[in-house]
């Protein structure tokens, strides 16, 4: 499903929107409850070790939900894939932000992956692959509400930010505002700016771009002093074995072309 099909799912978000007669960016969906939570995709059956693998359940076009409330997304295809051609098995499990990297020291799961930045803090403690994407930090507003020239122009405004995540701490560093405003995903963010409750929210580009390209409201500013960013997936310290069938995945797909299908059908 192209990520563009899952603007069908956005009605809760433009129903909260509407009460203050705001519309929210389309492009992804409510988050799960803890009535409605992602349902576990169900492991492949190609043989060999089966990898569990941990992701977040709204941080598109990495990994989100559909209708059906199963994960589906970018990485998950080309872990999939990868998986098929290495002749291994790869189970998706939800999870939360916080705690996600420290579940691979529990050994409950193998495979962390949902757009992580790759961070020399982050490798330290943990095992990357090599990246499979690259990205750029960006805040993203609403021309309706306010018009921000530039990042100077948000030092005293609510910018919101994913918590124990990448962006809230590269948001911090920034110094861009002295109002932070934690969220649990990028989808409560751009609603809180539907709101009235925050005036922007900080991400990266290829994330927020995917809530906000049908909405010509929004609009982005660079962050040029963060720079680019790479993505890639997380192991744990010292899993050089998986690491080397991932990395041997990537290179594969990228030579045989169906990593540039599996972007675009996302990325689009």
């Amino acid at each position: 499903m192209k990520i563009k099909t899952l603007a069908g799912m956005m009605m809760p978000m433009f129903l909260l929107a509407a009460c203050n007669n705001s519309p929210a960016p389309s492009g992804a969906e409510k988050p799960a409850s803890s009535e409605s939570k992602p349902a576990a995709a169900a492991p492949q059956n190609n043989g060999g070790k089966t990898y569990t693998v941990a992701s977040l359940t709204a941080y598109p076009p990495f990994v989100n939900r559909n209708q059906k409330g199963q994960l589906e997304g970018l990485d998950m295809d080309l872990l999939q894939e990868i998986a098929k051609k290495e002749g291994f098995n790869v189970q998706f499990v939800p999870h939360a932000m916080g705690g996600l990297f420290e579940a691979l020291n529990t050994g409950n799961v193998d495979i962390v992956a949902s757009g992580i930045n790759i961070t020399p803090e982050r490798e330290q403690q943990f095992t990357f692959t090599k990246p499979y994407m690259e990205g750029s930090w960006v805040v993203t507003a609403d021309k309706t509400k306010s018009q921000f020239n530039s990042l100077s122009d948000l030092k005293d405004k609510k910018v919101a930010a994913q918590k124990a995540s990448s962006s809230e701490t590269k948001l911090k560093e920034s110094g861009i505002t002295d109002q932070i405003v934690p969220i649990e995903t990028v989808y409560l963010g751009l609603n809180g700016i539907a709101r009235g409750d925050m005036d922007a929210v900080y991400d990266v580009d290829v994330v927020l771009n995917t809530y906000t390209k049908s909405q010509p409201n929004y609009y982005t500013i660079p962050d040029p002093k963060a720079g680019k960013i790479t993505m890639g997936w997380v192991l744990k310290k010292g899993n050089n074995e998986l690491k080397a069938k991932l990395d041997k995945g990537i290179d594969d797909l990228k030579a045989n072309g169906t990593y540039q299908k599996i972007v675009s059908k996302w990325v689009n």
